[in-house]
């Protein structure tokens, strides 16, 4: 099942200082078994005794990211806004393409729904992990009171997941292959640029869906992963950070943070880190207003 680890902290130094403290193999998840010893990073010191610009950097504007016809057209305003401060810092800025960048939410979409269940069903075994047995006995066997109290998200996966592994058994390994090509296509950009930037979600943060129907509950958060999920199934690291406001979408007078995503290549974290440190350390995004005339 794909992972969604990260800190959320106020600034890009406080990312880096707590990846620091957190990032390495734990001798327990078999998952970071390629990873490098605990403390062994020093991603905070190096971007504070870095360059204050981003002199031969090299910025990537996914087009993809920008033109999905879910991206509002104030947060697009926003991000690209932001994006072209980089020249401003130093740094080169062009646009590239990535069409298949848009087939990650279909991929992490069938991986999620097929591993999900099985996690949730007590059925992904075979790993090299700690388990939390007191949880899994709280939880197992399923019963229909205990599935018709579960969120519906939670519903969905299971039934999702228990259709596709009937009615498409082959599915997951076609999506898994599909992620290592997609990865490595990704990889190719990253040998010409340090990182490439797009919105992080396509609007500014919705309102909370009714705990009624299904539907109801989950409709206002379908779609905001369009550029996010797919780096949780290729495993490049990235990073948002906040970069203006933007109107609420049932409010013009609402205004929201906007957020940027900030991707860099296989282990590179100290590249999109220090991008971010950069930028905010020139650009106070809180007196950054974004008002035009939506989508």
């Amino acid at each position: 099942m794909n992972d969604h680890a990260g800190p959320l902290t106020r600034t890009t130094l406080e990312t880096a200082t707590c990846l620091d403290a957190i990032s390495g193999y734990d001798g327990i998840d078999d998952k970071a078994l390629g990873s490098s010893k605990p403390g062994s990073t020093s991603f905070g010191l190096a971007i504070q005794k870095g360059p204050d610009t981003l002199d031969g950097f090299k910025v990537g504007i996914l087009v993809e990211g920008f033109e999905h016809n879910a991206v509002d057209s104030r947060v697009r305003g926003a991000v690209l806004t932001a994006a072209q401060k980089f020249k401003d810092l130093g740094a080169t800025v062009e646009e590239v393409s990535l069409p298949d960048h848009l087939q990650g939410p279909a991929i992490w979409t069938i991986q999620q729904r097929i591993a999900g269940a099985q996690t949730l069903l007590g059925q992904n075994t075979g790993r090299r992990v700690l388990y939390m047995t007191d949880m899994e006995g709280a939880r197992l066997p399923w019963t229909d009171d205990g599935f018709q109290r579960a969120f519906p998200s939670t519903k969905n996966v299971i039934i999702n997941g228990l259709y596709l592994m009937q009615k498409f058994p082959d599915l997951y390994g076609k999506t898994a292959n599909f992620g290592r090509y997609l990865s490595d296509k990704y990889q190719e950009l990253f040998e010409k640029y340090d990182v490439l930037v797009m919105p992080t979600t396509p609007v500014v943060a919705p309102r909370h869906g009714k705990r009624e129907l299904p539907l109801d509950s989950l409709k206002p958060s379908m779609g905001l992963t369009i550029n996010t999920a797919v780096f949780n199934v290729t495993g490049h690291p990235a990073l948002s950070i906040p970069v203006g406001f933007a109107p609420a979408k049932d409010d013009d007078q609402v205004m929201l943070p906007v957020g940027m995503q900030i991707v860099g290549g296989l282990w590179q974290e100290e590249k999109i880190l220090r991008a971010g440190h950069v930028w905010e350390s020139h650009y106070d995004w809180k007196k950054m207003h974004y008002s035009t005339e939506k989508n």
